[in-house]
Parts: C-alpha cells; structure tokens; sequence
C-alpha cells in the first residue's frame, strides 16, 4: 500500500510529496526500498501497489523504472478496504 496522508510525518510529508516517495534510509525513496524487498520473495508481475489515482500518477512519472502495476482505490478508506479491493 502506497497510501496515507502522512501527517505524522509533516512537514516533510506533503500531499504533493508524500511519505511513499521519501528518501528516508538510503538514497532511494520507501517505495523503492519496499519494492526492491518485496522483489526478493515475489515475482515483479506479483507485485501491485495500492493507492489513489492522484498517487498513482505521481509515481509513475518519479519511478517509471520501477514498471509497477496498480489497485487504485477510489477514495481513501484507511487499510482493510485497499487489501479488500486487490484481493
């Protein structure tokens, strides 16, 4: 899941850049970081990020390397309902 408004983390969580595309632990944003896990137990066709569709852009055009597919969730409903939708 790539969601969340980050306000624990503000202010440097914005909703243009949010906490996913965060440099936080090495010079690669937690998104890359967890996908690079994530591709350590699972095939890339495997792995789909949750998220809104605003979101979604942003990280297609910061991480189009990455070659991610989607759940785009249509409105921000906290955790159980992302899972829901992409299982």
């Amino acid at each position: 899941m790539a969601g969340g408004k980050g306000e624990r983390f503000w202010p440097k969580s914005t909703a243009s850049h949010p906490k996913q595309l965060q440099k936080i632990y090495s010079n690669k944003t937690l998104l890359e970081e967890t996908v690079r896990r994530a591709r350590l137990v699972a095939s890339a066709s495997n792995i789909y990020v949750g998220c809104n569709a605003e979101l979604k852009k942003t990280i297609q055009k910061i991480h189009p390397e990455l070659n991610l597919k989607f759940v785009v969730e249509p409105m921000g409903r906290n955790t159980a309902p992302i899972i829901a939708l992409a299982a």
